[in-house]
């Protein structure tokens, strides 16, 4: 298990805002990328296209649109855009305040670290025309919930909903409530959207808050508990059985 912070990651250009790669393999991960992005007013983080890997962008803070040429969608925190593989898309600051974005792909796509995603303006791809999009913007507090798990847990993105690769759940703790995180046989990636948290593994515990990230490997297990006042929002991804 590895604690990481959303504003601590490595830096990396893509369009004008500010991007951060916070889950990597250069840190340790192989079949799962966390990505963080603060865009102000205007900012734009460039349309692209991965070529194998399905996206899993999160608005955290504020708003915009995912843009797909001259297609905007608007977006809000707490939304969740689920984009398959190979469909152009962006997201584009539409608001007037700052807007705070994650995101997830597997397989990582390297070619995002590496500049090849950040396209000059004017030669961005666009979807072509006929073409009907499969990108998905998906309200997580109103996704399908998992019955039987000790608080509010509701599955965003999986197989079942369309996704080959990645599986999104959203998680809300309130005061007295917690779970344990078992072992299995993937990577998995908690961010933690908001409140505080307790995290307790067989010899160590660890407190969390806002921006805080738990990058798990297979064999790690742990228990996540409520702390504080405020409602815990997590966002919680892995990749599927296909990528292992």
């Amino acid at each position: 298990m590895q604690l990481l912070n959303l504003e601590q990651g490595i830096f990396f250009q893509m369009g004008d805002g500010k991007n951060w790669r916070v889950v990597h393999p250069d840190m340790g991960a192989q079949q799962i990328t966390l990505n963080h992005g603060i865009h102000a007013p205007g900012q734009e983080f460039t349309q692209h296209i991965h070529d194998y890997s399905e996206d899993a962008i999160v608005c955290v803070e504020g708003g915009g649109a995912i843009r797909q040429g001259d297609s905007y969608t608007p977006i809000t925190a707490g939304e969740t855009i689920f984009v398959p593989a190979g469909e152009v898309h962006g997201t584009k600051n539409t608001t007037d305040a700052p807007a705070r974005m994650i995101s997830f792909q597997g397989p990582p796509d390297m070619a995002l670290y590496r500049g090849e995603r950040d396209h000059k303006q004017g030669e961005s791809p666009t979807p072509q025309a006929g073409h009907t999009s499969n990108v998905q913007v998906i309200d997580m507090a109103k996704s399908g919930p998992i019955f039987g798990q000790s608080c509010d847990w509701r599955r965003v993105i999986s197989p079942e909903k369309g996704s080959k690769h990645l599986s999104l759940d959203y998680i809300q703790l309130n005061s007295g409530e917690q779970f344990d995180h078992l072992p299995g046989n993937v990577e998995s990636v908690y961010v933690l959207a908001s409140g505080k948290i307790r995290v307790t593994t067989s010899d160590e515990t660890h407190h969390l808050e806002f921006k805080d990230v738990i990058f798990a490997c297979p064999d790690d297990s742990f228990s996540i508990a409520h702390t504080g006042d405020d409602v815990v929002k997590l966002i919680y991804c892995q990749p599927t059985a296909s990528l292992v």
